[in-house]
């Protein structure tokens, strides 16, 4: 049992690093992107203007220039979307990075139109500077898919590398934009680690952050709901069912278990009681709980009193038939029960509701124990 509940908590700690992976990309790549798209913009008016496209291609100009801004809109309007569950994660994810590769794609081609172009020499330079700009901007700020990065870098920067080489008089520019290449390489898994090593110390702080929590609503030995936590759930319960019965059980004479077989056998008792309650009490929206010493709580959202009280009485006969105590004759453990519906007309509250059914079980307890009573 421990071990099936081990691996379902690994199983459930997996999923939900995935999904915090998945979450902090996209708010990474939605705070990231959002604006990029501005410098496009401002990147191609200042070729355009040096190459005197305003003049020579007044309407060419004009509509790179609205494609850009078409683009840069597209950031705007998806930096507003939020998404959590996957398959929409998927796709607003996939948008974004196809609205960067078509502007990388889109701004690397103009880049070789540059280069190629005799007429625009003039604008050549400033072309470079801003293809040198959005690559670095690319290894920086994407890294969190690197291979996608990897891909932006390509179209933006590899063109312009490769046609420098077969430009006159560029050779100093060429070797000085195939060394930053290296560099960008270098830069972008370095970036990736990082990247990483951010994501697993916040992870790691999580996690902790989701220890602590659970500690404080957990009893440490059983692994059942503390009476803090049994609270909180009494409450909601009482908020949220329009029906709902209480079981306070005391296991009988614990203290002769301790005595007699010291507190090591005790403990082990109360953890093999908790288990024999996870199991007879499995129905759905059942709350267990250790609230303190030898005495547990168990609330039956849905169940009137006449089921509680069969469950209890169950409950009662299972434990003849199993004993908890080290080298112990069959019935040695026994349980007091007290018993109760919530009845809006009196209990008002939880801790109303808590006392009413803790005096049937101090009742149980008093006419003998090995018994279920109930509330009067």
């Amino acid at each position: 049992m421990h071990d099936s509940t081990s691996a379902a908590a690994s199983t459930e700690a997996g999923s939900s690093d995935a999904q915090f992976r998945r979450r902090r990309e996209l708010a990474e790549t939605s705070a990231r992107g959002g604006l990029g798209g501005v410098f496009y913009i401002l990147g191609w008016l200042v070729v355009a203007y040096c190459g005197g496209l305003h003049r020579t291609h007044p309407m060419l100009a004009s509509a790179l220039l609205a494609l850009f801004v078409l683009l840069a809109g597209a950031r705007v309007v998806l930096a507003r979307r939020t998404a959590s569950e996957w398959s929409a994660i998927v796709r607003l994810r996939a948008a974004w990075w196809t609205l960067f590769l078509a502007t990388a794609a889109l701004w690397g081609g103009l880049t070789v139109w540059v280069l190629t172009d005799p007429r625009l020499e003039a604008a050549r330079m400033a072309a470079l500077v801003c293809t040198v700009g959005y690559a670095t901007a690319f290894v920086h700020t994407f890294a969190m898919r690197w291979h996608y990065a990897l891909t932006g870098v390509a179209l933006l920067f590899l063109p312009s590398v490769i046609l420098s080489w077969t430009l006159p008089d560029f050779g100093g520019v060429a070797f000085a934009l195939s060394v930053f290449l290296v560099y960008l390489l270098s830069a972008l898994r370095l970036s990736r680690q990082q990247y990483e090593r951010q994501l697993l110390l916040e992870l790691a702080l999580l996690h902790q952050r989701d220890l602590y929590e659970k500690q404080s609503r957990t009893d440490a030995l059983t692994a059942l709901a503390n009476r803090r936590e049994f609270t909180f759930n009494l409450e909601r319960a009482l908020d949220a069912s329009a029906r709902l019965s209480l079981l306070m059980i005391d296991i009988d004479h614990f203290k002769l278990i301790n005595d007699r077989y010291g507190h090591a056998a005790g403990d082990a008792v109360l953890i093999a009681f908790a288990d024999q309650l996870r199991e007879h009490f499995d129905q759905p929206g059942a709350h267990l709980a250790r609230l303190g010493g030898e005495e547990f709580g168990v609330l039956l959202p849905g169940v009137d009193e006449d089921g509680a009280d069969a469950t209890a009485r169950a409950l009662c006969q299972r434990l003849a038939r199993a004993p908890l105590a080290p080298n112990a004759q069959r019935g040695t453990v026994t349980v007091s029960i007290g018993v109760g519906e919530r009845r809006r007309s009196r209990h008002r509250s939880g801790d109303e509701f808590l006392a009413d059914v803790d005096r049937a079980l101090y009742r149980a307890k008093a006419q003998g124990r090995d018994q279920v009573c109930r509330t009067t």
